[in-house]
């Protein structure tokens, strides 16, 4: 009996780590084939080229065709689309980019994108109705159809 009762806390680990590492293995391979549209509710936008699209999200333009003005928004920093999709166009991790738009914010060159409080695509599809010239980043199957996707971003591209 006691020997039976010095297994189970040994037994209990090992079903704790197998439980683990099988979900931690799913979540990853599923977050890996995760694909992003950048996309905005105008129709007027014009399709973006990855590398017009890593300008826009580097602060390095805030036009498009020379004169639409467009507005960014982000999704919350704790939003793990976010490190994704960083990751995906960037190459980014979330830290690098807060440093980043911290440096352009001190020097007056550029402001982060506003971010919102929710990755609810519900949320991003209201502020993208407030704003005409916004563009905003989601998981493509969350994206409606009438949406106007600028350019899809995928894993290792």
């Amino acid at each position: 009996m006691l020997n039976g009762l010095k297994l189970m806390p040994k037994l209990a680990t090992a079903c704790l780590l197998t439980f683990l590492s099988l979900t931690t293995t799913s979540v990853h391979a599923e977050a890996k084939d995760v694909e992003f549209a950048v996309f905005s509710m105008n129709n007027d936008m014009p399709t973006l080229s990855k590398s017009k699209a890593r300008m826009l999200y580097k602060g390095k333009t805030k036009k498009l065709n020379g004169s639409i003005k467009i507005i960014l928004v982000d999704l919350p920093e704790n939003s793990i689309h976010r490190e994704e999709f960083y990751n995906m166009l960037l190459g980014k991790s979330i830290s690098q980019m807060n440093g980043y738009w911290a440096s352009l914010s001190f020097s007056g060159k550029g402001t982060p994108p506003e971010e919102l409080s929710s990755d609810d695509i519900k949320d991003i599809l209201e502020w993208l109705n407030q704003n005409p010239n916004g563009i905003a980043y989601a998981p493509v199957n969350a994206v409606p159809e009438n949406a106007n996707i600028l350019i899809t971003v995928l894993q290792g591209e």
